[in-house]
């Protein structure tokens, strides 16, 4: 994914989104977020198979007991 996303343009981002920001506009958001993309990439590295989480959803926990 990091790959793609080095190789993508500001002319590539508006064919795939068909929208966007034109010239320096669209070349200065595709810069700011390629820090939030890099801590993507890491945080989808992490190894989380032993981590529980601290709050686990349950839609049904109001409907028990009834």
């Amino acid at each position: 994914m990091r790959e793609t996303m080095n190789q993508l343009t500001p002319d590539a981002m508006r064919e795939l989104l068909g929208i966007g920001p034109d010239g320096d506009r669209l070349v200065e958001n595709l810069a700011a977020y390629r820090g939030i993309l890099d801590e993507i990439v890491k945080l989808r590295m992490l190894d989380l198979t032993d981590i529980h989480p601290a709050v686990v959803f349950d839609p049904t926990l109001p409907y028990r007991g009834r």
